[in-house]
């Protein structure tokens, strides 16, 4: 396993695809950093189906696509070096022995060999792509805190607002239940990837979340992708 992998995917492909939460891998020498192997594969440890639904997104468009390697939980790709979350010793609730107390020569290690080279990757694939949209897939848990999130997927964005619209308008043309800049908010900073790789490259982005619900078989991840796909070409 590599801290990141990329698909290659046509030049000129409207689409740059990437996903920050795509495994809940681990490098060997971290073992499972304290959990139980059935709390790192729950959505604390990666985006349950994610990486399904992008991979299909990017054989449709034939895009690239950049996913992350490892699990969030050894470093969050979709953070800011400067966020408190970025290595996080607990996560709704579930303790993270192996981030209790991190040394900072392990959080240089975390960003050197890991964070650095999957945004590098993604630097490296958007370099001289014709205004591609850089499109950040993730999921979501339906319920959190004892909240429900009775929706199928959401679309964040900060800016690119008509954009937004216009996919999330499609999505629900695709029988998806679609809320904007939920269950998060990309106007709070939480589209970091998409964002910053969009200005730096003067790209458009947008990030999608889907329930994760709706992406346990891979079926449900197929059928999903097919109408995300739909949507996007509406909107491409």
């Amino acid at each position: 396993m590599r801290p990141v992998r990329v698909r290659g995917g046509h030049r000129h492909s409207p689409l740059l695809i990437t996903c920050e939460h795509a495994s809940y891998e681990l490098p060997p020498e971290y073992g499972a950093l304290g959990l139980r192997p059935q709390d790192l594969r729950d959505h604390v440890g990666w985006d349950i189906g994610a990486a399904a639904v992008a991979r299909a997104l990017a054989e449709a468009f034939d895009a690239p696509l950049v996913e992350s390697g490892y699990s969030r939980l050894l470093i969050d790709c979709n953070r800011d070096l400067g966020d408190h979350d970025l290595i996080v010793a607990e996560s709704h609730g579930v303790a993270v022995p192996g981030n209790d107390a991190l040394a900072e020569s392990e959080r240089e290690k975390r960003v050197r060999e890991f964070y650095h080279p999957f945004h590098d990757a993604i630097d490296d694939v958007a370099a001289g792509r014709d205004q591609a949209l850089l499109f950040s897939v993730h999921s979501f848990t339906p319920e959190l805190r004892g909240s429900r999130r009775d929706f199928d997927v959401g679309v964040l964005y900060d800016e690119h607002e008509e954009r937004a619209a216009l996919l999330a308008q499609a999505l629900a043309g695709q029988r998806l239940r679609v809320r904007h800049n939920e269950p998060y908010s990309g106007l709070d900073g939480l589209i970091f990837s998409a964002r910053s790789h969009g200005q730096r490259h003067g790209a458009p982005y947008l990030e999608i979340e889907v329930n994760n619900a709706l992406l346990r078989s891979d079926s449900g991840a197929q059928e999903v992708a097919s109408r995300i796909a739909a949507a996007l070409r509406e909107v491409l």
